[in-house]
């Protein structure tokens, strides 16, 4: 049995692992596959580089297979389905709670509706009521609704609501009747299938009828569930098993009563049934990734754990921006069982009813801290998360990942979304990896002016290009005024880069600015570029990366979280990130794999005037240098400030070079050699002959310890035996 079985993999997956190379699990995948095999919601918080991916990939895979086999198998949809009067902890909207016996509901988000229908339903014939009574004023519409009808009745055809307003609702259509009704009200819930009439009570007063029905509402497929939509309400249902607040109309019975071959259950092959959907066709599992390039990354990842499974394959996909839309058509008609995209591309496939949710077993969110930061994206996943089944056959599970769960918007993540989350963080506050060597090189314009003569030779004009942040400003060569100063740090980060590169012989490297800078021969990566420009540039970099070639990334942020790309030796940070956190990602691009990294950041000692880009184009073709105070696109950057913040959230003390970049060497570590597997012999060569007098001390108390003890036995043992005789 492989280490990877151990933590409940199956053995088709325990050889894809192998065939990639993994030998044994890392700390997180130790921990996050046996939790999300044994089913639950999940957090999961470990460092760059930890394996974070592989830990929720294998499990998902192996689970997704596992729940589509038996959903393929004859016995697979005829589950034990609850056929108990009450209303339907699967078939709800979020906000929506719902007590222990199914018979209180409640919401208390004002402005929005949310919905939620009753287990069962009734069909063909008979006269059947329910009571509701209003427990705590708010807005709420009391009715009748199909299966593959909105939650929200009233507001299509195959739904009839009436609600406190005094209003009856069908098909978005709002019509005056009976009385409104308030706080204590109870009001009943009258069907009659024989003369296909719909109608209500308010505290036993029987108003008129409100609809007549087509004969279609008598088929089982379209039977009517009492179905309740609420917004900041409170309810108590009463189905007929308890006693009647008020006594039905003549001839009626509560629903509950109704003879079994009247009778309608939910479960999910049902609802898919009556909204049309094909279940073996909706996806089981949704990744959703911050950009393209890391769909591409988690998705080949999947496509080598399910290639080892069979009977039934899975089927991985992709959903990401630019994709033609009936490329996408096709590949959902085909039918699909994983899914990672972004989450504004399914959103819109969602919403515009192309993509369905009706089976879906999990929900993976990745790199979630990013996601959830920006306050578009965290809109379009809230968006999304009101569009997924509360519940399934399986239940529903919600997965989050990222390299830093600490802080808000995760906690309310989890405490809207996640039912008693498994917390799994063996990553704590952020640190730098041991094989990680990260220094400063602080760049000063006042101390060294070599700027001013490269700003005015020819060559170096043309081979150090900078942002033109300051075209339009007043510049005093030889004075310290601030914005002469500022370029005059930006030409000289210039010409440190291309120092280091030489000094160090750097010949493959993630480059990381804030402007669109494209020098020496490099591949750029950064948010101007187009989605299939980006993927070519990481393809062209790691393939340089393979075959040894020079081979230097120049990108702002965009690369700096999630994307894989091993064996890079070094990090050049133009100017820090203005997000401390950022720092630790973008230095994490080093020492995976177990091979030694390097991160440079360039430092000014003077504050610097960059591009904050407010403006509706983003940059594009935006030349208004002035500050944003002034409904300028710039800002002031102060990077001792930022430094000091870094230094501040990892508790250390960011060595420094000089320009010369002679890196100090650890004096247990010899020299290091960037790129290369971390040896594991520590050099003691300069300590041997200083420690050689103490080691022998050491060994003769050891010895001399040893023989007092042996002595002291002895006569311990001779005591006694003379004491016995």
């Amino acid at each position: 049995m492989t280490a990877f079985e151990e933590l409940g993999v199956i053995n088709e997956l325990s050889q894809a692992v192998f065939d990639v190379g993994w030998e044994l699990p890392t700390p997180i995948q130790s921990e996050a596959i046996p939790a999300i095999l044994g089913g639950g919601d999940v957090l999961i918080a470990a460092e760059t580089g930890s394996g974070k991916t592989g830990a929720f990939c294998l499990p998902v895979a192996q689970v997704v297979w596992e729940q589509r086999k038996e959903l393929l198998e004859p016995k697979g949809n005829t589950k034990d389905i609850p056929k108990i009067w009450q209303m339907n902890m699967a078939d709800r909207d979020y906000g929506v709670a719902i007590d222990d016996a199914g018979l209180n509901c409640q919401t208390r988000e004002a402005k929005v509706w949310h919905g939620v229908r009753c287990r069962g339903g009734v069909h063909t014939k008979g006269k059947y009521y329910y009571e509701a009574t209003i427990e705590h004023d708010g807005l709420c519409r009391i009715g009748w609704a199909t299966l593959g009808s909105s939650l929200n009745i009233g507001h299509d055809s195959l739904s009839f609501g009436f609600g406190g307003t005094g209003k009856i609702s069908h098909k978005g259509k709002f019509d005056s009747y009976g009385e409104s009704f308030t706080n204590n009200d109870v009001l009943g819930c009258y069907l009659d299938l024989d003369a296909l009439k719909i109608g209500w009570t308010k505290n036993g007063k029987v108003f008129p009828t409100a609809f007549s029905l087509p004969n279609t509402f008598r088929d089982p497929s379209a039977a009517l569930h009492p179905t309740i939509t609420l917004q900041c309400s409170r309810l108590a249902l009463n189905f007929g098993d308890a006693p009647w607040r008020f006594h039905p109309p003549p001839g009626f019975v509560g629903v509950s009563k109704s003879m079994p071959e009247v009778q309608s259950w939910y479960s999910p092959l049902t609802k898919a049934l009556a909204s049309n959907v094909d279940i073996a066709k909706t996806p089981l599992c949704v990744v959703l990734e911050p950009t393209r390039e890391l769909v591409n990354q988690t998705h080949d990842n999947l496509s080598i754990f399910v290639a080892k499974l069979s009977n039934p394959p899975i089927r991985c996909r992709t959903l990401m921006s630019g994709v033609p839309i009936r490329e996408v058509l096709n590949m959902l008609e085909e039918g699909t069982d994983i899914i990672t995209g972004t989450a504004s591309r399914i959103l819109d496939l969602v919403e515009d009813g192309t993509l369905n949710f009706a089976g879906l077993r999990f929900m993976v969110i990745d790199e979630a801290d990013a996601l959830l930061a920006n306050k578009q994206t965290a809109n379009v996943i809230h968006r999304l998360m009101a569009k997924l089944p509360v519940a399934t056959t399986y239940g529903n599970r919600v997965i989050v990942c990222s390299a830093t769960l600490h802080n808000n918007d995760i906690s309310q993540f989890s405490d809207r979304y996640m039912r008693f989350p498994q917390w799994i963080d063996l990553k704590g506050m952020d640190s730098v990896s041991e094989n990680v060597h990260h220094v400063v090189c602080p760049v000063d314009a006042v101390s060294d002016k070599q700027w001013i003569r490269l700003m005015h030779e020819k060559d170096s004009k043309d081979l150090l290009e900078h942002d033109h942040v300051h075209d339009n400003d007043q510049l005093k060569i030889g004075t310290e005024n601030k914005e002469t100063i500022s370029l005059g740090t930006k030409i000289l980060k210039g010409s440190y880069v291309l120092r280091a590169i030489q000094a160090l012989g750097i010949q493959q490297a993630i480059v990381f600015c804030r402007t669109k800078q494209q020098w020496h021969t490099a591949i750029a990566l950064h948010g101007d570029r187009t989605a299939d420009e980006r993927a070519d540039a990481m393809k062209s970099f790691r393939e340089r990366l393979d075959k040894n070639e020079d081979a230097f990334l120049i990108s702002t942020d965009v690369s700096a979280r999630g994307i894989d790309v091993k064996n890079v030796p070094y990090v050049l940070n133009i100017t820090l990130p203005d997000d401390k956190s950022m720092y630790v990602h973008r230095i994490g691009r080093v020492g995976r794999a177990d091979r030694m990294g390097l991160s440079i950041s360039f430092v000014a000692t003077h504050q610097e005037k960059v591009w904050y880009h407010t403006c509706q184009s983003r940059g594009r073709g935006c030349f208004n240098t002035k500050d944003v105070s002034q409904r300028g696109c710039t800002i002031w950057y102060n990077e001792q400030k930022l430094l000091g913040e870094i230094e501040e959230h990892l508790g250390v003390t960011i060595g420094h070079v000089d320009s010369d970049f002679q890196i100090p060497t650890d004096e247990f570590e010899g020299k290091v050699i960037y790129g290369a597997k971390r040896t594991q012999s520590v050099q003691f060569g300069s300590h041997a002959p200083s420690l050689a007098a103490s080691v022998g001390q050491l060994a003769d108390l050891e010895r001399s310890l040893q023989n007092s003890y042996l002595l002291a036995v002895a006569g311990h043992y001779a005591k006694i035996a003379k004491q016995v005789k």
